[in-house]
């Protein structure tokens, strides 16, 4: 029997653990590239970053109405906020009207001393329409607007054929001190109950062109048929409301969603409200000039949007997805 040549089987032996080595080596390679891969990509690339950080800045900019938009405001106070939208240029000045609870420009000097009047001046001087004595609950009666006193005698003669698309009522508050939580709840409610109804009064008189009118709104650029005012006007003529309010309570208690659902309206979109979007705006106390106790600049809040439940939209909308499934 021959002798083995020494040496033989070790070498095998090292061999094959070598082999194995390295299929191990490879098979671990081939999983951390997958692994990578995984990873490179879930991970967004530099456009992905760019366009996400614009769609942030876009939400946070977020303004409700575009320039070319007619808007109505409500409850204005020292009226910093209209200045703000007139300077940071939201809506032109012509397309603008400014209204206040209080009585006349010397009352809201003495509540608001040191901002008033700077910012009523350069509310006249760019233009805009400022009322006084009006109430956001009946502005049919405050604007003391009839069959004979008709809207654009009010607002003016351009008003007889330029819609009103926007009414805003910026955080309304009654201006009473109420330490009962439960009555100050209900006090608000009736407050933008009674705002909800006003407006969709409002919007179906001031917005009524006569047919002897319409030719003219073709010829200055405003008419209740034009396609773009269309999509923001109901078949009534009702425009949009926009209320801003606080989050957390007592606001939340509010239930601001469920009033408008009683009143024939519903939320169509809401957001953020960004305070850094108007920086003249100094949100004050309704009876003074004071802040309120926490800045308001550090409290959150939301602006609503709502629109006219429209039967007569709905029903067009399905007549006309209809047809178009016929051809």
């Amino acid at each position: 029997m021959g002798r083995k040549p020494k040496g033989k089987s070790s070498s095998k032996g090292l061999k094959g653990a070598l082999l194995r080595h390295q299929a191990t080596e490879q098979a671990q390679k081939k999983v951390k590239t997958k692994q990578e891969h995984a990873l490179q990509k879930n991970k967004p690339t530099k456009a992905s970053l760019e366009q996400r950080a614009s769609q942030r800045e876009a939400a946070e900019k977020m303004i409700p109405f575009d320039k070319n938009s007619t808007l109505l405001l409500v409850g204005e106070g020292d009226l910093s906020f209209a200045r703000s939208i007139i300077m940071q240029e939201y809506v032109k000045p012509e397309n603008l009207l400014v209204t206040s609870f209080d009585n006349s420009p010397s009352e809201l000097k003495l509540k608001y001393p040191k901002s008033f009047e700077a910012n009523y001046d350069f509310l006249l001087e760019n233009g805009v329409k400022v009322f006084f004595r009006i109430d956001a609950t009946n502005l049919i009666k405050a604007f003391k607007i009839s069959k004979k006193t008709t809207w654009s005698k009010i607002a003016g003669s351009e008003w007889a054929i330029k819609p009103v698309e926007f009414i805003l009522f910026n955080f309304p508050h009654t201006g009473k001190g109420v330490k009962d939580q439960d009555k100050n709840i209900r006090d608000h409610q009736e407050l933008i109950l009674g705002f909800l109804e006003s407006c969709k009064q409002f919007f179906k008189t001031a917005n009524q062109v006569p047919t002897s009118r319409s030719a003219m709104g073709f010829a200055q650029g405003y008419t209740l048929d034009d396609d773009a005012t269309n999509t923001r006007l109901s078949a009534e003529g009702c425009g949009k409301v926009l209320i801003s309010v606080f989050t957390g309570e007592p606001y939340d208690s509010w239930q601001i969603k469920i009033l408008a659902r009683t009143t024939g309206w519903k939320v169509e979109r809401s957001s953020k409200f960004n305070w850094a979007n108007y920086p003249e705006y100094s949100h004050r106390r309704t009876n003074s000039e004071q802040d309120t106790t926490k800045p308001a600049a550090e409290r959150e809040a939301r602006t609503y949007m709502f629109e006219i439940f429209d039967k007569h939209a709905k029903t067009a909308r399905k007549q006309k997805n209809s047809d178009s499934d016929d051809e």
